[in-house]
């Protein structure tokens, strides 16, 4: 860092996820003093466990990945890291195909006539390869959002677009895909921009995503990881201490903000789809070796399923085996109680050929996360930039990481996101100018 910047007062972090509890690390590490205030009454945001059959079961599928980016292992270098080999499956047209997906796994998903009408519309459509080739610079060129629809249309055909893409996007968000920005096109699915896909599988050698980072102690330990610090530290950490945005205003100093944009921000309709967790217990020996599924396909209501023990040992249960079954808010309401449909789940799950035929479920219980994805509708990039220079005129607040700045991001990027906050306090930088910089975390791209 260059020389510290001059400052008596402290610097208030709001929210204790990992983007507001990794930026009170780095602030602290600097030399700043730091308070930190938490709505909850625990830390962690959507990294806090959800306790299941005496497990600290993760809120849904998450690892790190070999491409994340490194201040996140150098930061927590000490903790139990562990390499585990990366065995999904895709679940399309009846078919479990590997995942991370090779495109010919994908065509055959697609079925032969789906498939036949993509490459036709690759090889004939006027623009439609260097669509393809330019996917993720045509989604990110918002001057005239077409919407999800046209845009994957033009580069994929109707049939493909029909099949694989429009499904997920109607579960996710619970909207027709033309209501949707172009700028989501750039993958849930690694399979959303096909060309990437292509290249990856010609890459000779072994693939870099055959395998996954994750601390034994499931997610959870990162949060203890950074609380713990924080605390021998001395650094003031409260709970059940929600933020209003006079709060905000009226602080005398820098403000981190890692709670919703949209809470300082209200007027700019910035808003979210929640996510259930379904924790599944079934009989012993029932899954096998697969770490996660992925149902993009309208018949199920899931549209990932993991399996904990197979990220950490330290995550089974030695009676049961346990999954974890994420269904979208979508059209659903946020009082749906998926406990009382039991036998859906167990048929879908069937379906999906994750169980047998007869297998019964155990034990199940259903946690809601409000507030999960966001809403990219067609306009939101400039609402989300007029937003973000409403809240710079507020004085010396800074949004960050997933919720703060309205993304859908990764764990090692909401790291990054905090450090360059922190550096950009740390150099004197106006709120102002963090709104401008604050575009370039739009290209971050949420890896499966």
């Amino acid at each position: 860092m260059t020389e510290r910047r001059p400052t008596s007062q402290p610097i208030l972090v709001v929210g204790a996820g990992i983007t507001g509890l990794s930026a009170a690390w780095l602030l602290c590490r600097a030399g700043y003093s730091v308070t930190v205030r938490e709505a909850a009454p625990d830390p962690g945001g959507l990294l806090a466990p959800v306790p299941f059959r005496g497990l600290p079961c993760d809120r849904g599928s998450h690892r790190i990945h070999p491409a994340a980016h490194p201040l996140l292992l150098e930061l927590t270098e000490s903790a139990n890291w562990q390499t585990r080999p990366r065995r999904g499956k895709l679940v399309l047209g009846g078919q479990h195909m590997a995942y991370p997906l090779q495109m010919g796994d994908f065509l055959r998903g697609l079925g032969p006539k789906t498939a036949a009408h993509m490459a036709a519309n690759y090889l004939v459509k006027p623009g439609a390869r260097r669509g393809l080739k330019e996917w993720e610079r045509d989604r990110a060129d918002v001057e005239e959002d077409i919407g999800f629809e046209d845009f994957v249309i033009a580069r994929v055909g109707r049939r493909a677009y029909q099949q694989f893409y429009a499904p997920y996007v109607e579960k996710v968000w619970g909207m027709h895909p033309s209501e949707i920005s172009q700028t989501v096109a750039k993958a849930r699915v690694s399979t959303a921009s096909p060309m990437s896909t292509i290249k990856k599988a010609l890459r000779p050698g072994q693939r870099q995503d055959a395998h996954f980072l994750y601390p034994s102690g499931g997610m959870a330990e990162l949060v203890d990881f950074f609380l713990t610090g924080l605390l021998t530290a001395g650094v003031e950490v409260e709970f059940d201490s929600p933020v209003s945005h006079d709060d905000v205003r009226a602080w005398d100093g820098p403000v981190l903000f890692s709670g919703h944009l949209s809470h300082i921000a209200p007027d700019h309709g910035l808003e979210h789809r929640g996510l259930f967790l379904l924790h599944i217990a079934l009989p012993k020996g029932t899954i096998g070796d697969t770490d996660t599924f992925y149902l993009p396909e309208s018949q199920f209501d899931f549209g990932r399923v993991s399996q904990p023990a197979r990220f950490s040992a330290d995550l089974s249960d030695p009676d049961v085996d346990v999954l974890c079954a994420e269904v979208p808010q979508g059209r659903h309401p946020p009082d749906t109680d998926f406990t009382t449909q039991t036998d859906r789940i167990n048929r879908q799950l069937t379906d999906a050929g994750i169980i047998q035929p007869g297998v019964a479920l155990v034990d199940i219980q259903q946690t809601f996360c409000p507030r999960v994805y966001p809403m990219y509708t067609r306009g939101w990039l400039r609402r989300w930039r007029s937003a973000l220079a409403d809240v710079a005129s507020m004085g010396e607040v800074f949004p960050i990481g997933r919720q703060g700045l309205f993304l859908h991001c990764n764990v090692d990027q909401c790291v990054h996101i905090a450090d360059e906050a922190v550096q950009h306090i740390h150099s004197g930088g106006s709120a102002a100018d963090w709104a401008k910089k604050a575009d370039q975390f739009l290209s971050l791209r949420v890896r499966d």
